[in-house]
């Protein structure tokens, strides 16, 4: 089960930080194209290092747990909304907990 985590842990971490590049350099004007370009290299970049994790997991893990464990994303995910200063409001934490008591159901005895 720790190497789910961790495994999913890398995979979200890897999300998340492409989420920001994309978040960000929707700042960027176009006299600002090498940053731009530079941004979706990153993000290409990281995208295939997700496709390695991805492949170790489904490896490993049968694919119903694989991409059940893929909803520890959501949680992160409504945190960087909050950091970014988007509105967070009780149905996001209540559709949160739904989905993690899910997945703790679902990859508790792998």
């Amino acid at each position: 089960m720790w190497r789910l985590i961790g495994l999913t842990g890398i995979n979200i971490i890897v999300q998340l930080i492409t989420a920001a590049i994309i978040k960000e350099s929707t700042v960027l004007t176009a006299a600002e194209w090498l940053l731009l370009v530079f941004a979706y290299l990153a993000v290409l970049g990281f995208n295939g290092v997700r496709f390695v994790v991805w492949g170790v997991i489904h490896r490993q893990f049968p694919i119903g747990v694989a991409y059940a464990s893929t909803a520890l994303l959501f949680p992160a995910i409504v945190f960087m909304a909050y950091l970014y200063g988007e509105p967070v409001t009780l149905k996001h934490i209540v559709g949160v907990l739904l989905v993690m008591i899910g997945v703790i159901s679902l990859v508790r005895k792998v």
